[in-house]
């Protein structure tokens, strides 16, 4: 009798291990997956980021007058340059250059967490507002077509540049490669890598290499100061975009996006950007604070 208890309490034993086992396998798998949830919803944003470090860690273009380099210094300079030094001075943040960014790359370089912002005067467009997101723009550029001097077949009819026997000089993954893939597709086009001079699209088009090109007007004026006669504008009933000069950020970063706005507010109200503008303003003109200077 004794052997018969024994063997129903083992096999009873046994029963519960089986029901236990899977159970145990259960709730530790559950809180190792709540354990990363909790992990995923504690990452560090941008702004605490910013705010825990006291500093902006900024990622950057050369397109002047927004920002230029020194090539024996490697120091920077600018309207950017002077604007985010101005930022830094009202929050009471540390500005640092970290790293030069590619024109395609720096949503990527934004949202992997390599810089907190694109402390450059980026255009903000559709199409990149899917990946960033923008702060209030400062002045405003538009962006026009050039062609050389004497050639006046686009005049007032830029539809014509749509046509296969048509070169326009592009930069990659820019906003000339952009209008001529979106509204000149049958054109050919010639492009040169990111990060080169923007005075390479025009010298491009001066050498015979490419028909056309699309740039801002403050790169097509001091090309054109700079090489007489080379070079014209098209006329046109409006210019092809109108873009604010903004500061990106990483999606979702509505606190950074309202830190830094504030900040320019502040830099604006009190004239200290316009006198930052001037001091770089060799084209009066060219750059506006306005948008509607451009209706």
């Amino acid at each position: 009798m004794s052997d018969l208890i024994n063997k129903r309490e083992f096999l009873r034993l046994m029963g519960t291990m089986a029901v236990a086992a899977p159970t145990a396998m259960l709730t530790t798998r559950a809180m190792k997956e709540a354990h990363h949830t909790g992990e995923t919803k504690k990452r560090e944003t941008a702004f605490e980021r910013v705010i825990r470090t006291n500093t902006l860690r900024c990622g950057y273009g050369i397109w002047e007058p927004g920002l230029s380099k020194d090539m024996i210094t490697g120091n920077l300079k600018g309207i950017f340059f002077e604007y985010l030094e101005a930022i830094g001075k009202h929050t009471g943040l540390n500005i640092v250059w970290t790293e030069e960014v590619a024109w395609g790359d720096y949503p990527e370089a934004l949202n992997s967490g390599r810089i907190d912002a694109m402390c450059f005067g980026a255009w903000p467009k559709a199409n990149i507002a899917r990946e960033v997101l923008f702060t209030e723009p400062t002045y405003y550029l538009p962006i026009k077509a050039y062609v050389r001097e004497g050639d006046k077949r686009f005049d007032h009819q830029l539809d014509k540049i749509n046509s296969s026997e048509i070169i326009i000089s592009t930069m990659d993954s820019e906003l000339s490669s952009e209008l001529a893939r979106t509204y000149f597709a049958q054109a050919k086009t010639l492009s040169i890598p990111q990060l080169s001079d923007a005075s390479m699209l025009l010298l491009n088009v001066t050498t015979g290499k490419a028909d056309v090109t699309f740039t801002d007007a403050w790169t097509g004026a001091a090309f054109m100061i700079k090489n007489p006669d080379k070079i014209r504008e098209i006329p046109a009933e409006r210019p092809l975009r109108l873009f604010g000069h903004t500061i990106p950020v990483a999606k979702g970063e509505h606190s950074l996006v309202s830190l830094l706005n504030t900040a320019t507010d502040e830099i604006m109200s009190s004239g200290e950007f316009e006198k930052i503008v001037h001091r770089y303003e060799t084209m009066p003109g060219v750059l506006m604070m306005q948008k509607e200077n451009y209706s």
